[in-house]
């Protein structure tokens, strides 16, 4: 197994502009907490120690760790980490503390901050609005257009065959965040942000799950001397996937008709499986709902009903479609716990990262749905774990074998 390998952990604080936190107020800093995520939001918890008076001036009457108002809610603050075996630094999280806790017990006080990254403040006040003549995507973008000065950039891709409704007219009476999260579910897309290469600059992704680029660094268990995970759990989950049926009342049509809406196979946006989630002999009962009666004690896929009126049909046809592919998207889940200093990478959300040392029906290439970077700052010095959740539409690898790093 490499040598370890140190990591050095940078954290910034202060409104508007964060810079690095007072010495003072790091050296009570307990824990951190990053939870990255490819489902808006991602998250962060920061425990620091707080003794009641300053041990240099017994005259204070509140706890030094809150004079400094760095620990206040919608306080900006920034993680940033460097592997020693790196040239840069990593921006973990960009965002802001919402919530504060102060625990007071027998051995010590602890003040506990929670917050949110930078698309918080994207769901803090309800809109009513109206979008005439105008596509999904472009309301994204129209939106997220907002938010530039926190640093945002746009990351918007444009769903195959999306057309702007003409008889009918988005409605907005809810938080930004919360719209984007809807029209990207619409499509089976994905909607989240992550920082950017440098402190302050963030990239709000609205589309599918990336798969393309080169894989991170291998996960490995069960290989002796490369080994460099420390647990691991792998779920199959057959109740996820699910086709969907049923009709749609086409207002295009003069007079309106009922239309036959089916969709019994997921297109494949993670396509990192051999075997897909969907048997094909479930597919064919999606066009011919009525043979389920006679099928009930045998299927092995959920089906659900379409309930959405007034769209048209090419419409409706590609929600169900979304719904269809979102089902079968995180069919295999893998959880587990790599030390960091073994493993020698950050291991980054929203990526691929490829599996070994598991058997061909779980190995193989994966979609990084989260990681939680966790620091402890001991008197021994830093211990940095990555705990990750990984997905993907079914069993067996299309790869042969993983790069190593």
């Amino acid at each position: 197994m490499a040598d370890p390998v140190q990591t050095f952990v940078q954290l910034l604080m202060g409104s508007p502009t964060p810079s690095s936190a007072p010495l003072a107020l790091r050296k009570l800093l307990r824990t951190i907490e990053v939870i990255q995520s490819s489902r808006c939001p991602s998250g962060f918890r920061m425990t620091f120690s707080a003794p009641r008076y300053d041990a240099t001036d017994l005259t204070g009457t509140e706890y030094p760790a809150l004079d400094t108002d760095l620990l206040d809610p919608f306080v900006r603050v920034q993680v940033t980490v460097q592997p020693s075996t790196s040239t840069t630094a990593t921006v973990l999280m960009d965002g802001f503390i919402t919530r504060q806790e102060v625990v007071v017990g027998q051995e010590g006080t602890t003040v506990t901050v929670i917050g949110e990254d930078v698309s918080v403040m994207m769901d803090l006040i309800e809109i009513s609005a109206q979008f005439q003549n105008t596509a999904d995507s472009a309301i994204v973008k129209q939106i997220l257009g907002n938010y530039s000065s926190l640093g945002v950039t746009l990351s918007v891709t444009v769903p195959t065959g999306e057309s702007a409704p003409a008889n009918w007219v988005p409605q907005q009476n809810c938080t930004d965040r919360y719209l984007i999260q809807m029209l990207a579910a619409r499509h089976g897309f994905l909607f989240y942000v992550l920082p950017g290469s440098s402190a302050g600059t963030n990239t709000a992704y609205w589309g599918p799950p990336v798969t393309t680029g080169t894989s991170q660094k291998a996960l490995t268990i069960n290989m002796s001397r490369a080994d460099n995970l420390t647990s691991l759990t792998m779920t199959y989950d057959a109740l996820a996937p699910t086709i969907t049926y049923g009709s749609v009342l086409d207002l295009t049509k003069n007079p309106a008709a009922a239309v036959p809406i089916a969709v019994g196979s997921a297109n494949p946006l993670l396509n990192l499986a051999q075997t897909g989630p969907i048997p094909s002999a479930v597919s064919s009962v999606a066009t011919t709902p009525s043979t389920f009666t006679t099928q009930l004690s045998t299927l092995t896929t959920r089906g659900t009903l379409f309930l959405h009126p007034g769209l048209s049909a090419i419409d409706a046809q590609n929600l169900a479609q979304a719904k269809t592919n979102r089902s079968a998207q995180e069919v295999v889940v893998i959880e587990g716990e790599v030390e960091t200093a073994q493993y020698g990478a950050i291991l980054q959300t929203a990526g691929l990262v490829d599996l070994r040392g598991v058997g061909t029906r779980y190995d193989g290439t994966y979609f990084v749905k989260q990681v939680n970077h966790n620091f402890t700052f001991e008197k021994n010095g830093l211990r940095y774990l990555q705990k990750f959740v990984l997905v993907r539409e079914g069993f067996d690898s299309k790869i042969q074998a993983v790069t190593d790093y």
